[in-house]
């Protein structure tokens, strides 16, 4: 892998550890809000979904990638016309 960016990718299946030490195993849905707070969206299992906030994350593992990401140019597009 190339150093830079990385992103959450729809569809991929992450392991996320809460403060809690609870363990959730689910592919990445998107994000929502949980009143005032941030949360991302696990679709786990039997389509049963999960929001948690981020704020209670402690860490995330990349199990399965859905695809690589696009590699975005660091330098500006040049444009003609």
């Amino acid at each position: 892998m190339n150093g830079g960016n990385y992103e959450l990718e729809t569809g991929s299946k992450y392991l996320i550890r809460t403060a809690e030490d609870d363990d959730t195993i689910g592919r990445f849905a998107g994000y929502t809000m949980i009143g005032t707070e941030s949360a991302i969206v696990v679709r786990m299992e039997g389509d049963k979904i999960r929001f948690i906030p981020v704020t209670q994350i402690s860490y995330m593992d990349l199990l399965e990638s859905c695809g690589e990401p696009e590699q975005k140019s660091s330098q500006p597009e040049h444009l003609y016309g």
